[in-house]
């Protein structure tokens, strides 16, 4: 393999995807060794410097990774949401904080985590719609995950 191949990385440090010139060219994985298939070849390398000896290989960094450190998280009354809330309202008599995705939207979301039991039992929710909380008995709002599952916990 003459041209420097680039190492995708799908699952952190055991999960790649090799590309060449941008064309997917094949996977590399790592469990008890790096192996490498390529056409439904398999090349195994017992560690990472036999691997790079071999091949001119470059690790990019995880995207995932730098995606969730650029990800902006929003704020609707004092609880968590993923997207830029417009319209956001508290709700009093529910004590819900209500948001819409867009101005003009006539959907609501409740920013924050919940927990919402469902025929097959208790299923985590993050910022669900107003309609699903209003149709199923839930707990929440929480303003973490962990406080969310400790709750979901003494519930079950």
């Amino acid at each position: 393999m003459d041209t420097m191949l680039q190492a995708i990385p799908i699952v952190n440090n055991k999960f790649w995807i090799i590309e060449r010139n941008g064309q997917k060219v094949g996977t590399l994985r790592l469990g008890k060794e790096y192996v490498l298939t390529v056409q439904d070849k398999n090349a195994r390398y017992p560690d990472l410097n036999s691997l790079l000896e071999k091949l001119d290989i470059n690790f990019e960094q995880s995207k995932q990774l730098e995606n969730k450190s650029k990800s902006k998280e929003f704020d609707v009354h004092g609880f968590p949401c993923k997207t830029k809330p417009y319209n956001d309202i508290f709700d009093l008599k529910r004590k819900l904080p209500l948001y819409t995705k867009t101005e003009k939207s006539q959907s609501f979301y409740c920013a924050g985590y919940y927990g919402i039991h469902f025929d097959n039992g208790w299923v985590r929710a993050y910022c669900p719609k107003l309609i699903t909380l209003s149709r199923n008995e839930f707990i929440g709002p929480f303003k973490d995950k962990l406080e969310m599952l400790e709750q979901i916990k003494a519930k079950s």
